[in-house]
C-alpha cells in the first residue's frame, strides 16, 4: 500500500499552530473567520417565493455551467464510480433511515452525478464506531474514495496505516477553487499536511470556540414542583439536592441512564482543575480515551457513584442504550436529555404530544466560572475547532475517482447546492419568512424529502460543520426547534453567550492536537475505550461508595499496565518534542 509509514510520521501541523497562534486564539477565532464564506442572498420583501425559486435555479445552471468551463468540471467520458463516506447514526427519529438510498442522495446524483457522468454512491459508517468501520473496509479493499472525519487523530492514523493517498494540491485547487478559496477565508489552509505531504482538506466550523449547538433541555416544572428555581442547578451539588426532592415527589431514576463506551465516553471537562496543567492537558486531556488514573477522572466517577448509590439513575443502566434515555424524556420518566440543537426535532415533537402540559428549559452556560468545591467546575466545558470535517482520498481509489470526489466537494461549496441540501426543497423543508430568511418546517415526518440528521448535515460536512449565515443570532434563529409550544432562541443564544465568556476567560481549551499518527494509541486506543474502560466504569459507579477510592487507585494501576501508560508516555514525548499544539 502507498501511504505514510507509522515511524515516518513528523510534524503534522504547519508551525503556525506548533506555536500555538491557530487553536484557542482569543477574538481572532470562529467568530470572526470562521464565518466568511459567501451564504445564499436573503430575499427582499418585495420577492415572492416564484420569483425567487426562478432566480434560484437560474443562478443555479448559470454558475455549473461557469465552473465546468473555468474549473474544469467536465463530464468524463465513461462512467467514474464515487463512493463517499456518510455517518449512519441508527437515528429513524431524526431524519431518514437509511443513509445511503434516500431522497437526498438521489438529488445529489441527479443534479451532481449524472451531469457529471459519476456514479455517486454513499457508503454508512456506524458513527459510534468509525474505526472498526474504516478497518473492515480498509480489509477488504473497499474503502470510500472519500474518507472523512471530525477528529485529526484518526486521520493520521489511517494515513499511518496506509489508508490514504496524498494530494496533489495544485490539481485541487484548479479542480475546487470554491473550495480551496473557503479554506484560504478560513485559516484552514496550515492543516493539509502529515509528514511533508499534503493529505487532506478541511471544512470550516463556525463558531468553533464554543459547543453552543448541543445542549441539555431540562424539566422547568419539575423543579418548579419541588418548590426550586425553574433555573437549572448552578452546581452539581445543587443538582443533587434538587434530584433528593425530585425522588421525593415520586419521579424514579430521574436522570435515566444508559451503558457508556467509546470515543467520547465520560468526558470530564467539568470535573477539572483550571487552569489546566499543561502536560496533563496534552497527555491524558483529550476525550478519545477515557482518562483513568487522573484526578478529574475521578471525581467525574465518583460522582456517578452517588447518583447510582442515591438511585437517580437506573440500577439496570449497564444494559439500557441511548434511545432508552430518549424514550424515557419523551415518555416524560427523565429530567434532561442533551443533544444537538436543529430547526426539526422529533424527540422535542414526541415530549410535548406526550406531555402537553410540561414545560421545559435549556441548561444556559453561566458566563462566570463556577467552582463547585466538591466536584470541580460547573460550566467548563470542551470547545470546537476551527476546522470541522477532514477529507481525504483512499489510498485505492483511482485518478479519475480522485478526480470526481474533488469535483463533488466544488461542487457542494456552490451557494445554491449547499443551500438546497441543508434547508431542503422551499414549501416541504422550509418556507421563507416576512423577512426573506428560510425557517425550516419543524415536524417532516412522512415527507418523502424528509431530511436526514441535522438537516442533512451528514452530507453537507465536508464544507462547513453547521450552516451559517455568519451572524450568530441568524443561525441561531436558523436552528431553532420549530412548531413547538415553547421557543428556545433567547436561552440556546444566551448559552452560547456563555460559553464564548468561559472560553475567553481561559476555561474552555481545545484538546491537545499531536504532529502525526500514536502508535500507542493505534496498538491500545480500541481496547481501552471499548473494553477495558466500560468494565472497570461499571465496577466503580456500582460499588458501594466506601470502597471507591481503593478500588479506583487499583483498576487505575491496572488501567495504566493495559496500554494507557505507553499512550501517556507517547503523547509527552510529542509534547516535548514540539510536536503539538500548547495549552492556550
Amino acid at each position: 500500500m502507498k501511504g505514510l509509514k507509522k515511524k515516518s510520521l513528523s510534524v503534522a501541523l504547519a508551525a503556525a499552530m506548533v506555536a500555538g497562534t491557530v487553536v484557542g486564539c482569543g477574538d481572532t477565532g470562529a467568530d470572526s473567520a470562521t464565518n466568511e464564506q459567501a451564504q445564499p442572498a436573503e430575499k427582499t420583501e418585495s420577492q415572492t417565493s416564484t420569483e425567487t425559486t426562478t432566480e434560484s435555479k437560474d443562478t443555479a445552471e448559470a454558475s455549473t455551467d461557469t465552473a465546468a468551463s473555468e474549473g474544469g468540471l467536465t463530464p468524463f467520458e465513461n462512467e467514474v464510480t464515487l463512493r463517499i463516506a456518510v455517518y449512519d447514526r441508527g437515528d429513524a427519529g431524526n431524519g431518514c433511515s437509511d443513509v445511503e438510498n434516500n431522497y437526498w442522495t438521489k438529488w445529489v446524483q441527479e443534479n451532481f452525478g449524472d451531469k457529471y457522468n459519476i456514479k455517486v454512491q454513499y457508503v454508512g459508517i456506524t458513527r459510534s464506531d468509525v474505526m472498526t468501520d474504516y478497518a473492515m473496509l480498509a480489509s477488504t479493499n473497499t474503502l470510500p474514495t472519500l474518507c472523512m472525519e471530525y477528529d485529526y487523530d484518526k486521520l493520521a492514523t489511517w494515513a499511518a496505516d496506509g489508508y490514504l493517498q496524498p494530494i496533489d494540491i495544485e490539481q485541487f485547487k484548479t479542480i475546487a477553487p470554491t473550495y480551496w478559496k473557503n479554506m484560504e477565508e478560513n485559516g484552514l489552509t496550515g492543516y493539509t499536511k502529515l509528514g511533508d505531504e499534503d493529505y487532506m482538506v478541511l471544512g470550516k466550523r463556525p463558531y468553533g470556540n464554543t459547543n453552543y449547538t448541543f445542549v441539555t433541555w431540562y424539566r422547568k416544572d419539575w423543579l418548579k414542583e419541588a418548590g426550586l428555581s425553574e433555573d437549572y442547578p448552578a452546581t452539581s451539588t445543587d443538582l443533587l439536592a434538587a434530584l433528593e426532592k425530585m425522588v421525593a415527589n415520586g419521579h424514579e431514576y430521574p436522570l435515566s441512564g444508559s451503558k457508556v463506551s467509546g470515543a467520547g465516553a465520560d468526558q470530564n471537562y467539568s470535573f477539572r482543575d483550571y487552569p489546566q496543567d499543561e502536560t496533563t492537558w496534552a497527555t491524558t486531556g483529550d476525550y478519545q480515551i477515557p482518562a483513568l488514573s487522573t484526578e478529574a477522572q475521578k471525581r467525574l466517577l465518583k460522582w456517578n457513584n452517588v447518583l447510582y448509590n442515591d438511585g437517580y439513575i437506573n440500577p439496570e443502566y449497564y444494559l439500557r442504550s441511548a434511545d432508552d434515555v430518549k424514550a424515557d424524556f419523551t415518555n416524560g420518566k427523565a429530567f434532561q436529555w442533551s443533544g444537538y440543537v436543529s430547526s426539526t426535532m422529533d424527540v422535542l415533537n414526541s415530549f410535548y404530544e406526550n406531555n402537553p402540559d410540561a414545560e421545559l428549559g435549556v441548561v444556559v452556560c453561566d458566563s462566570k466560572f463556577v467552582q463547585d468545591t466538591t466536584w470541580g467546575s460547573s460550566n467548563a466545558f470542551r470547545p470546537n475547532n476551527i476546522f470541522g470535517a477532514m477529507v481525504a482520498f483512499a489510498n485505492n481509489a483511482t485518478e479519475d475517482e480522485v478526480k470526481a470526489g474533488e469535483m463533488y466537494l466544488e461542487w457542494m461549496a456552490q451557494d445554491e447546492n449547499l443551500f438546497t441540501m441543508t434547508w431542503g426543497i422551499e414549501g416541504k423543508n422550509f418556507n421563507y419568512d416576512e423577512n426573506g430568511n428560510p425557517v425550516a418546517v419543524g415536524d417532516q415526518s412522512g415527507l418523502e424529502e424528509q431530511q436526514g440528521h441535522n438537516n442533512n448535515v451528514d452530507y453537507w460536512m465536508v464544507v462547513t460543520a453547521s450552516k451559517s449565515f455568519g451572524d450568530i443570532e441568524k443561525d441561531i434563529k436558523a436552528i431553532n426547534p420549530q412548531g413547538l409550544p415553547q421557543d428556545f432562541y433567547e436561552d440556546i443564544l444566551a448559552n452560547y453567550k456563555g460559553q464564548l465568556a468561559i472560553y475567553e476567560a481561559g476555561y474552555a481549551n481545545v484538546d491537545c492536537l499531536f504532529g502525526g499518527a500514536l502508535e500507542s494509541v493505534t496498538e491500545y486506543g480500541t481496547s481501552l475505550k471499548e473494553e477495558v474502560y466500560p468494565e472497570y466504569r461499571d465496577k466503580l459507579v456500582m460499588c458501594k461508595p466506601e470502597e471507591f477510592d481503593a478500588l479506583y487507585e487499583e483498576l487505575s494501576q491496572k488501567y495504566l499496565e493495559a496500554g494507557y501508560q505507553e499512550v501517556i508516555d507517547e503523547r509527552a514525548q510529542m509534547l516535548n518534542d514540539g510536536k503539538t499544539t500548547r495549552l492556550q
